[in-house]
C-alpha cells in the first residue's frame, strides 16, 4: 500500500471544543491511516482490544470519539448493538457512510455527541466503552471518564488506547529536535501514572495497564520511523515503557451506583 506523502506536522492552535470540532470536520472527508499500512495497524489494534475484552459481555458497545468508526464497525459483528459518538458532524457523516456498507449495518448507530456529554446515552446502558486514539484530543478528560462511568452498567468495561506521554519521542527527542508532536494545541499525551489516576478518580477499577506499539510515522521527520520501530522492539522485550509509543487501559465499573 502506498502511503500519502508526509508533510511536516504543525500544531494547530485551538481554544474551544467548537475549534476542535471544526478541525476534524475539515479533515473528515480525506481522513486516512497516516502511520503505516491501514489494514495491518487495524488488525494489530483490534487484537489488543480483544485481549483486553476477555470474557466481557458482548451486548452494547459504545465507541467515544469514534471518528470514521473503523474500530467500531470491525467489532460490530461481536456485539448485539454498536454505537459510535463523535463531536464532529462531518466525521459522523463519513462514519455513517462506512457503516452503511457493513453487513452489520442494522446493529450500528452513529451520532453527534461529544464524549464530555454523551447526552444520547442512558445511565448504565453500555457493556463496553471503547476509546481509540481520541482521548489525547479531549481537553476535559476528567469529564469524559465521569461520563464513561455513568453510562457503563455495573461490571461494564472501559478500554482505552492512546499515545503514551512518557514515550521517548514525545518526552525528549521531539523537543530536542524542535519539531511539533501535537496536532492540536490542546492535545495532551498521558503518562501511565496520569492515565491511572484519571481512570481511578472517575470511580473505575483498573484491570490492566500496558504498553503497545505505536510509532507516529505520519508525524515524523524522514528517517525516524525505522529507528523508533527498533527502539519499540527493544522496549517490548526489555519491558521499558519509555521506548513504547502507546498505552492501553482496561477498567471496570465495580459498583451498582
Amino acid at each position: 500500500m502506498k502511503l500519502p506523502r508526509r508533510t511536516r506536522l504543525t500544531t494547530r492552535n485551538v481554544r474551544t471544543p467548537d475549534d476542535v470540532a471544526r478541525h476534524f470536520d475539515g479533515v473528515a472527508l480525506h481522513y486516512h491511516e497516516a502511520h503505516g499500512c491501514a489494514a495491518k495497524l487495524l488488525s494489530y489494534r483490534l487484537d489488543i482490544i480483544r485481549r483486553l475484552l476477555g470474557s466481557a459481555p458482548r451486548g452494547t458497545l459504545l465507541e467515544v470519539g469514534c471518528g470514521p468508526a473503523t474500530h467500531l464497525i470491525a467489532l460490530a459483528a461481536e456485539f448485539s448493538h454498536a454505537i459510535g459518538t463523535d463531536l464532529s458532524p462531518e466525521m459522523v457523516k463519513v462514519a455513517r457512510g462506512y457503516a452503511e456498507r457493513s453487513p452489520w449495518r442494522d446493529r450500528i448507530s452513529i451520532r453527534v455527541d461529544p464524549a464530555e456529554d454523551l447526552a444520547t446515552i442512558d445511565n448504565g446502558s453500555i457493556d463496553v466503552v471503547l476509546c481509540v486514539g481520541a482521548l489525547e484530543h479531549m481537553p476535559a478528560k476528567d469529564r469524559v471518564l465521569r461520563q464513561v462511568h455513568r453510562v457503563l452498567n455495573p461490571a461494564g468495561l472501559f478500554i482505552g488506547l492512546t499515545p503514551h506521554g512518557g514515550y521517548c519521542w514525545y518526552r525528549h527527542i521531539a523537543p530536542v529536535l524542535g519539531v511539533d508532536s501535537r496536532h492540536l494545541s490542546t492535545d495532551h499525551f498521558l503518562t501511565a501514572g496520569e492515565l491511572e489516576r484519571l481512570v481511578s478518580s472517575a470511580g473505575l477499577t483498573i484491570l490492566a495497564l500496558r504498553y503497545w506499539r505505536f510509532v507516529p510515522r505520519g508525524d515524523l521527520p524522514g528517517g525516524w520511523g525505522p529507528l523508533l520501530e527498533a527502539l519499540d522492539w527493544c522496549g517490548a522485550r526489555a519491558g521499558i515503557g519509555y521506548l513504547r509509543g502507546g498505552i492501553a487501559v482496561a477498567a471496570t465499573r465495580p459498583d451498582g451506583g
